[in-house]
């Protein structure tokens, strides 16, 4: 057998060892856990496609009506820096992945300018389904869905989070918190930190949060390059 041939063994070990990071004194009784190791998934892998699997079929809140999918990016090659947006677009819906469409191409640019891609990332949404007739998430939606999101984030286990819009520090900080206190800032959130800013919507509406928006970034890439 050749050396990078699936070994049951260092993966069952991989996964009590992730158990008891998660803080698990007992293992969980999982039925399923032979099967997907038998299929040469990491235990990382497997519980994140049973987490989209959960995801796609969520009907916690009446979103679930009218959407055309679920947003999930399902994408996590090794990523280790998270972007997090607001709520699904038109075009992430009908994508079926968040960030998507013009959003990303502005995205892109902006990223660009401090050397990075949006590819680099593992991208999520605070609320995963569209709200219906062009309206923002409510105040139920956004809370059953953060927990979604809070999942995510300790599944992933990212380094760096780059946030933006007024969504994720409300549902990542608490209600009260908006991000014109909060961007800019270095959170520590888990194992995570978090640089919150606004949303590019936002700047091609209000063209003077740019500079701002640009601080935040450089900042992030400050973070990210004391990591590497």
């Amino acid at each position: 057998m050749s050396k990078e041939a699936f070994n049951p063994l260092v993966e069952i070990r991989k996964y009590f060892q992730y158990l008891q990071d998660l803080g698990y004194s007992l293992v969980p009784n999982c039925k399923e856990f032979s099967l997907k190791m038998a299929n040469g998934l990491t235990s990382k892998e497997a519980d994140l496609l049973d987490f989209f699997e959960t995801l796609s079929l969520c009907q916690d809140c009446g979103l679930y009506r009218t959407r055309k999918q679920t947003v999930i990016d399902k994408n996590f090659n090794q990523q280790d820096i998270m972007l997090v947006g607001e709520y699904p677009s038109r075009e992430d819906d009908f994508n079926g992945y968040p960030l998507s469409g013009s959003i990303r191409e502005h995205l892109q640019k902006m990223l660009l300018s401090i050397g990075l891609r949006v590819e680099d990332f593992y991208t999520s949404l605070v609320v995963k389904c569209k709200p219906p007739y062009g309206r923002l998430p409510e105040e139920e939606e956004i809370s059953l869905c953060k927990r979604h999101l809070l999942r995510e984030i300790t599944l992933l286990r990212p380094k760096l989070i780059l946030a933006f819009g007024n969504l994720p520090p409300r549902a990542l900080l608490g209600e009260s918190e908006s991000i014109i206190t909060v961007r800019g800032k270095p959170f520590k959130f888990r194992e995570s930190v978090i640089i919150f800013t606004y949303h590019p919507n936002y700047m091609q509406k209000n063209p003077a949060v740019k500079r701002l928006i640009w601080e935040d970034l450089k900042t992030f890439k400050k973070l990210y390059e004391s990591l590497k």
